[in-house]
C-alpha cells in the first residue's frame, strides 16, 4: 500500500473520530427545563356551565389568561363585560371601582399571585350555583362563593365569602362568556369578593 493511501486512511480515521466525539453530546441526557408556562385547564365553554369550571380551574392554576377567557371581550362579544361590586366595597374603594374593566381584573388577579405564600395557590368554590334562566344566547346564575387566598399580607382577610349574580352571554365563537357580575354580601361585615378585588386592585 503505497504512502498516499496510508495518510488518506489516516486522515479519515481521524476525522470520524473527531465527529464522533464532537456529536456524543447530542446523546446525553440533558436536564429538565422549568416549565415556561403556568399549567392551564380550559375547557371550551360550548356549555354555560363551563364558565364556572373554567374559573374556578383557573384560579387553581394561577391563569390570568384563562380567567379572563370568562369574561366577556367588547372584541369578541356584543357587549362588554361589567363588574358591579357591593354597595359597602364601591364606597371604600370608590377611585378603584370608578374605572373598572375587564383588564382590571386581570390586575388584581396578578397582583394576588404576586403576593401567594410559597407553593400556595387560590381556591374558589361555588358553595351554590343555580341557573335561574336560559335563553339560547344568555343564561342568569346565583352563586354563593368562598374564595380561598393564601397570600402574605397580615392586614387583609384571607377568605372572601357573599352571593353572586352572573349573567352570561354567548360570543361569536358561541362560547358563554360572564357579561355582568353582580357581587353582594350575605352578612353586614363580610369580606366579599369586591372587597378583595378592591384591595389586590389598587
Amino acid at each position: 500500500m503505497c504512502r498516499s493511501t496510508v495518510r488518506r486512511i489516516v486522515i479519515l480515521v481521524l476525522c470520524a473520530t473527531l465527529s464522533w466525539s464532537a456529536g456524543c453530546d447530542l446523546f446525553k441526557t440533558r436536564d429538565p427545563e422549568s416549565p415556561s408556562q403556568v399549567s392551564s385547564t380550559f375547557v371550551p365553554p360550548v356549555v354555560d356551565s363551563l364558565v364556572f369550571t373554567n374559573m374556578t380551574n383557573a384560579f387553581r392554576d394561577l391563569n390570568s389568561d384563562n380567567y379572563l377567557r370568562c369574561l366577556a371581550d367588547s372584541s369578541t362579544a356584543a357587549q362588554s363585560f361589567q363588574f358591579d361590586p357591593t354597595a359597602s366595597a364601591k364606597q371604600q374603594y370608590a377611585a378603584i371601582f370608578s374605572g373598572w374593566v375587564r383588564s382590571s381584573e386581570r390586575q388584581y388577579l396578578d397582583r394576588m399571585k404576586s403576593s401567594l405564600q410559597n407553593g400556595s395557590t387560590i381556591t374558589l368554590t361555588f358553595l351554590t350555583l343555580q341557573r335561574q334562566s336560559i335563553q339560547p344566547d344568555s343564561a342568569q346564575y346565583e352563586a354563593t362563593y368562598l374564595l380561598t387566598v393564601p397570600h402574605t399580607l397580615s392586614s387583609v382577610p384571607k377568605t372572601a365569602q357573599g352571593r353572586a349574580q352572573f349573567f352570561l352571554i354567548v360570543d361569536r365563537s358561541r362560547y358563554w362568556v360572564i357579561r355582568r357580575w353582580v357581587d353582594l354580601s350575605i352578612n353586614q361585615n363580610d369580606f366579599t369578593w369586591s372587597d378583595m378585588k378592591g384591595t389586590f386592585g389598587q
